[in-house]
């Protein structure tokens, strides 16, 4: 893992949690902006910008630490600070409505904020999309999987390594125009996380080429459909794309005839879900184990006292579950 001021802050999650870092000499005091530093609107797209601005920036996630970013609304202080920033990014229209009217509010006070769409030009799956490799396959309503529109598609795109790469892109495309007088470092910045991305990319694939199961389920919410799209495995769930929906008595006895249906041994649960259901499908089925999975919408304390960011919450909690879920060992 390359060290950032991410690894270099190890140990100070009560600090982290309290929603920012520190900064250190900033690079985007002299972009576009009236002010200086980079304010992300949660966790995953703060360490999209953090890997890309370096060490000489000021990026802080908005959303504190631990937290989703669902359903989380800013203080007066949050949206002075994004004010007085340089660089405001945030994943896109839909995503967070409160991320929304402060873009809505930056524009229409012209704030001199460069304003950072991540999801820009992003292909997004269907909501309701099937999960097979990602060549055009279709599901049961007809559509073609996929969903141009900003805000309707599923939004959980990242969890595809070739995906996420395109935000990063966009990323760095914004941090530019913050400050094109760093345009070389942002670039080479961005070039090098890519590469690491494309090796995580590659682990994933060489790691399910010899899976024996082709379903998995997920005890929890439809945010992971973009993996089985990109690694061809098919994706259940137990309710919608959002982590505050509650699975239905209809929608568990389906998850039951599913195990039962293509032999599931083991059930994931994504973190800062309940694992009420997991642990009831474990108790009602021949399922044996629940395994932990993260959509990364949000982040343990732990992770970030090890110093984890998007490839390492990938490989080390992702990869391994879904390993063992695919049989694939």
């Amino acid at each position: 893992m390359r060290e950032t001021r991410r690894s270099v802050l190890k140990g100070g999650a009560g600090l982290l949690a309290a929603g920012g870092l520190a900064g250190c000499t900033d690079v985007l005091g002299s972009g576009s902006g009236s002010g200086s530093g980079v304010q992300a609107s949660f966790y995953l797209l703060y360490d999209f910008a953090d890997q890309i601005a370096g060490e000489e920036t000021d990026v802080e996630s908005i959303v504190p630490f631990g937290q989703h970013g669902h359903g989380w609304q800013p203080s007066g202080q949050v949206q002075k600070d994004i004010y007085q920033s340089s660089a405001f990014v945030y994943m896109g229209e839909g995503f967070q409505p409160w991320a929304d009217d402060i873009v809505t509010n930056l524009r229409a006070d012209d704030a001199g904020v460069t304003i950072v769409a991540a999801r820009h030009g992003i292909d997004l799956l269907g909501r309701n999309a099937s999960h097979g490799h990602d060549e055009g396959h279709g599901n049961e309503s007809g559509d073609d999987g996929h969903d141009h529109g900003d805000a309707t598609g599923d939004p959980h795109f990242w969890l595809d390594p070739v995906r996420a790469k395109q935000a990063v892109d966009n990323v760095r495309d914004g941090l530019i125009e913050a400050d094109p007088d760093a345009e070389e470092q942002f670039r080479e910045q961005a070039d090098a996380y890519k590469s690491e991305i494309d090796d995580l990319d590659a682990t994933f694939e060489s790691s399910f080429e010899g899976a024996e199961q082709t379903h998995v389920l997920v005890a929890g919410h439809n945010a992971f459909q973009y993996l089985g799209n990109r690694y061809g495995f098919t994706v259940h769930s137990l309710s919608g794309i959002s982590p505050d929906e509650e699975p239905s008595p209809q929608a568990i006895g389906e998850a039951q005839e599913i195990i039962e249906e293509h032999g599931i041994e083991y059930v994931l649960t994504p973190t800062m879900e309940s694992d009420e259901a997991a642990n009831r499908l474990i108790r009602d089925t021949d399922a044996t184990e629940a395994l932990e999975v993260s959509a990364l919408s949000g982040v343990k304390e732990e992770w970030i006292d090890q110093g984890w960011g998007y490839l390492e919450v990938m490989e080390n909690v992702n990869l391994p579950a879904l390993t063992k879920a695919l049989h694939a060992e």
